[in-house]
């Protein structure tokens, strides 16, 4: 902000010092024209009393004088001319009375009189009031444009400042600018905006720690009942009911995982990790679907530097992703190379066709594969994870297994 402040403010002082040029310029040329002469009195008592006072009138030929053709024409014209030699001392010619009666031969003009009137001396202190004039006018000028344009500045910079703490830390902002502000205004739509914001935010607190409390307690209960009630009950609406209750406390459980990561619960303790044992652990927790699908394990032998927590939570989402629509491999790499690690889940599914960049946004879900189940998060909390990470979460195709490839890939802060 103090950088366009500066800026507008060199453009306004740049501006006006070239209007004023611009005048300085034309008042001159117009002067110029008028080709008026004004002799200062003190100057001719001066010529008067130098050795060479006699000549300061004098008389001579029009052939003793060598003119460019311009000053030629106005002296024959019966117009005053005036030269100014380099020491400072300035002549003034004109014909004298009788040449202008006299005829325009060319042999008339040579043999004509001229009144000559010289030197005067200039008076070198008359240009010192004219600058510091010009000056205090620059002086001035500069003083008005930071009158006018430095409340507004500063008033963008309080605010700017309160946005920039907003993003940080969401909270009710005070309203700080004042109601005789050119901004005053937009401050207010702000203030109104951050206390709308805090407010859903608020609420959406509330709505997770029902959900948590609420609705975790009840399904609980429900699968104690139904665990129950299972011998009394048909095989098929047994297995359907419980698939119901799995969806449901899958849900609860993702959109928990949702508001954490929009509130900035979690906390990211990144340290160095061995990509072998990270991989281990993941492969004790999905042993039970080894039956149905093949999941293949692969890391690299290096250490890479994450927050074991939060990466284990996004991979187990790609990995479920991967289950949804996997026909018969998943495969699970982790690679270091040089700086970049990388953590790619490939399946031999139908893939995305196209559509995962879609698929990255909350509660975005495709319709058309699998069974359409899920939710549209584990995609989004995995790539919000990524950011995390100083990282992407990036969508391809395999070209091992062809269907859908998802990497996990961020800097790995410890590599040389």
């Amino acid at each position: 902000m103090k950088f366009q402040f500066y800026r507008l403010y060199a453009l306004l002082i740049l501006s006006s010092a070239l209007i004023i040029w611009s005048f300085s310029e034309i008042h001159g040329a117009m002067q110029h024209q008028m080709e008026s002469y004004q002799i200062d009195v003190d100057s001719v008592f001066r010529g008067l009393s130098e050795e060479d006072s006699s000549v300061l009138i004098r008389q001579l030929s029009r052939d003793e004088l060598a003119l460019p053709q311009g000053l030629a024409d106005k002296l024959d014209r019966g117009e005053t001319i005036a030269l100014t030699l380099s020491g400072g001392k300035t002549y003034y010619y004109r014909q004298s009375p009788e040449a202008n009666q006299s005829s325009n031969t060319e042999a008339s003009k040579q043999t004509a009189k001229v009144i000559a009137f010289g030197p005067v001396l200039r008076n070198p202190t008359q240009a010192v009031p004219t600058e510091l004039i010009i000056f205090a006018l620059y002086a001035s000028l500069g003083c008005l444009a930071l009158l006018l344009i430095w409340p507004l500045f500063r008033d963008l910079s309080q605010l700017q400042t309160s946005a920039v703490e907003f993003g940080a830390n969401p909270r009710k902002m005070e309203q700080t600018i004042n109601k005789r502000s050119a901004i005053y205004p937009l401050a207010k739509v702000f203030h109104e905006v951050t206390v709308q914001i805090v407010d859903f935010l608020q609420m959406h607190k509330e709505l997770s720690r029902t959900i948590s409390h609420e609705v975790r307690t009840p399904l609980a209960r429900m699968r104690f009942a139904l665990q129950l009630s299972k011998a009394e009950l048909d095989d098929k609406y047994w297995q359907r009911l419980n698939a119901d209750i799995d969806e449901i406390e899958q849900l609860a459980n993702n959109y928990l995982s949702f508001a954490k990561l929009e509130h900035r619960e979690a906390q990211i303790k990144k340290q160095a990790v061995s990509a072998q044992a990270f991989l281990e652990q993941l492969e004790e927790k999905f042993a039970l679907y080894q039956d149905k699908i093949g999941i293949a394990f692969i890391a690299d032998d290096k250490l890479a530097v994450f927050d074991a927590s939060s990466m284990s939570i996004a991979t187990q989402n790609l990995i479920m992703n991967a289950l949804r629509f996997a026909k018969q491999n998943i495969q699970v790499h982790f690679r270091c190379e040089g700086d970049l690690c990388q953590i790619t889940v490939e399946d031999d599914g139908p893939g995305f066709e196209g559509k995962g960049k879609q698929l990255l946004a909350a509660f975005a879900r495709d319709k058309e594969q699998a069974d359409g189940s899920g939710y549209g998060l584990g995609l989004y909390i995995a790539r919000k994870i990524a950011i995390w990470h100083q990282g992407r979460l990036e969508v391809a195709k395999s070209d091992e297994l062809g269907g859908a490839s998802l990497t996990l890939v961020w800097r790995n802060q410890q590599a040389n």
